[in-house]
């Protein structure tokens, strides 16, 4: 017999006379003992490293940020019919006297100097349909930067909900995928018995063979139940970004 066949023969010898437990109480114990949610982070930052991750969620973001831009250009939209203009010269130009500014009328002299001169000056030319249609513009832009949080609250509920399933199947596959490795043991540990038994004429070949097949169909679906556990944590890796150790 094998080390490992003896240890799980000693298990379930314990299990089921030392401390007189039931196999189904066995599994419940080990079902606890091995609770695989205790090893996941939980269910709320499972969701938070979700949105985080998710590259849909930042595209409804980003959307939802050029929305909001266009709603504030349209609001400032009527600043691009302000003109803002300005000149430069420089040159000989004619001059009032002091006479002259003062009102004199008897000065009629001009002197000249060489100086620069600058020129600023703004005007607004706003057409009646700028006017008229602002106000549907900004209600227009409004509507669709609501739209796009609807979206991202959509976006986020629907991941939500995702990231929970993924999370519930996780654990749900974790107890099938143990109470099939259990089984297999249990199953382990008929077939060394019957071998045994077989060898000493206490059973017959019928008998010998039907526990082999039971151990064989265990066999088989601990491995279809290993390869749905594996499925489930990359499935819930793959929504977070998160690489857990199980």
């Amino acid at each position: 017999m094998k080390i490992r066949e003896k240890l799980i023969l000693a298990i379930l010898l314990i299990a089921t006379n030392s401390f007189s437990q039931s196999i189904n109480e066995f599994i419940e114990n080990g079902l606890k003992e091995n609770d695989i949610s205790k090893k996941l982070p939980h269910l709320d930052t499972l969701i938070a490293m979700a949105k985080e991750h998710s590259p849909f969620i930042k595209v409804t973001l980003n959307e939802q940020q050029y929305r909001d831009g266009v709603v504030s250009f349209e609001q400032r939209a009527w600043l691009q019919y302000i003109n803002l203009e300005a000149g430069y010269n420089y040159g000989i130009f004619d001059n009032l006297s002091n006479q002259q500014i003062a009102g004199d009328p008897q000065s009629q002299v001009l002197f000249s100097t060489e100086q620069s001169r600058y020129q600023v000056g703004v005007s607004l030319r706003l057409p009646l349909s700028a006017i008229v249609n602002r106000r549907a513009r900004i209600l227009s832009a409004k509507g669709e930067a609501k739209k796009a949080r609807f979206e991202t609250e959509v976006a986020e509920m629907e991941l939500e909900q995702k990231v929970v399933t993924l999370y519930n199947d996780l654990l749900k596959v974790h107890r099938m995928f143990f109470l099939a490795s259990s089984i297999v043991d249990n199953f382990r540990v008929q077939s060394i018995r019957a071998e045994k038994e077989f060898s000493n004429g206490i059973i017959n070949i019928t008998e010998y063979t039907r526990l082999q097949q039971m151990l064989n169909q265990a066999s088989m679906n601990y491995e279809l139940q290993r390869s749905d556990f594996v499925a489930a944590v990359m499935a819930l890796e793959h929504i977070t970004g998160a690489d857990f150790d199980i």
